[in-house]
């Protein structure tokens, strides 16, 4: 039998695997209404796995992994930067 735990980090898991197949889904979509829908449906899940996120927080089922370095985040952020934006 589940306990309400591992019920609880199992849906964090499932959600986080559906966000992935969506965003997938999307990138490679050709149709661009369909394209937007599953991006909706994508969106509906994340804010389902912030939800479920937020309650395994709560519980200590979950602890997630400290606040990155702003240095680090900087540095990442204008190297995709680069990526997104090459002149």
């Amino acid at each position: 039998m589940y306990t309400e735990k591992e019920m609880t980090l199992d849906a964090l898991d499932v959600t986080k695997t559906e966000i992935v197949g969506l965003t997938q889904a999307a990138t490679e979509c050709s149709n661009s209404a369909l394209r937007q829908t599953i991006l909706q449906i994508r969106n509906q899940y994340e804010q389902s796995q912030q939800q479920i996120g937020q309650l395994a927080q709560t519980r200590q089922y979950y602890i997630p992994a400290p606040p990155a370095n702003p240095q680090d985040v900087n540095l990442i952020t204008q190297f995709l930067s680069g990526i997104s934006n090459p002149n």
